[in-house]
């Protein structure tokens, strides 16, 4: 990759490998990841009202795990920094960063319908 190259959204190929290779695996993992994700941002979102920055970390730090299992890094990244925010009670962020979250996801979504999923 060019230093001025952007990643894609996830490594396909890093998950392809991770499952063996098998296609109709990878498919089946993405399905339920996207629709996971659309839940957790959204679940987010409501969370970001409550001015309670602790459901919001916890919710994030799993997101970041989800998304980094998935290969999902740029996803994984903003979620980290969401985590790390509301763990120092920065709530002032979190409108931010789930916004970050779900252009990321939006992303996400375009680099796989290109990609044939």
């Amino acid at each position: 990759m060019a230093p001025n190259d952007v990643p894609p959204a996830i490594d396909l190929a890093a998950l392809s490998h991770m499952l063996g290779g098998d296609v109709s695996l990878v498919k089946m993992i993405l399905e339920k990841f996207r629709e996971e994700i659309a839940g957790d941002i959204a679940a987010l979102l409501d969370l970001a009202s409550s001015g309670d920055p602790e459901p919001i970390r916890a919710l994030a730090h799993r997101l970041k795990g989800t998304c980094s299992n998935a290969q999902a890094m740029p996803l994984s990244n903003v979620a980290k920094s969401l985590q790390t925010a509301m763990a120092a009670g920065d709530m002032a962020q979190a409108p931010d960063l789930i916004e970050k979250l779900e252009m990321e996801r939006m992303l996400l979504e375009r680099y796989l319908a290109e990609q044939g999923y």
